[in-house]
């Protein structure tokens, strides 16, 4: 067996027991999104459209130290209720953050892959899903997950249009209580 084999053998018998995973370095930034947050958010339907501002809930627990589940409630710009979930976690076989997130007002489940910033402040996380201008077309879309300390973050929404460029459509601002 190879050195680079053995290697990665060796890593992969350290994270994977025989009755599961065990969390690894890559899992405890998760632990930071945990516990109860009050948000509030400010989101845009359209370029010149006037920004919707509602507040809600978010509660984040961590299933065997794997994962950030979150469920939260908030207002939709018509004002009815929306509840939503999402599940982010770090997957030891493709070495990669893996997520979903779905909610009440839509069908589509939308499924991510992030990178964390060098600094750990920053998640990245990539998708694609319906296109908001096109009916039966998918866009690229983009969520970032910024720490600004043990009690607050921020989640900005971002869609990429047809030229390449991302543009901002939601902000959330995150405050433990």
């Amino acid at each position: 067996m190879s050195t680079a084999s053995m290697s990665s053998t060796q890593t992969r018998d350290e994270e994977e027991t025989g009755m599961g995973t065990r969390p690894v370095p890559e899992h405890q930034w998760l632990q930071k999104l945990v516990g109860e947050w009050r948000v509030e958010t400010e989101m845009t339907t359209g370029p010149g459209q006037p920004a919707h501002r509602s507040e809600g809930t978010e509660r984040v627990t961590s299933p065997g130290g794997l994962w950030a589940f979150a469920e939260g409630r908030a207002a939709m710009p018509d004002g009815t209720a929306m509840d939503h979930f999402s599940a982010l976690g770090y997957d030891v076989s493709f070495r990669e953050y893996r997520g979903c997130w779905f909610a009440s007002m839509s069908s589509h489940l939308w499924k991510q892959t992030g990178t964390l910033s060098a600094d750990g402040r920053v998640m990245t996380l990539d998708c694609v899903g319906p296109s908001m201008t096109r009916d039966g077309e998918t866009a690229n879309y983009r969520d970032v997950i910024e720490i600004l300390d043990e009690d607050h973050r921020t989640l900005t929404s971002y869609g990429q249009d047809d030229d390449g460029h991302w543009h901002e459509f939601m902000k959330a601002r995150y405050t433990r209580v």
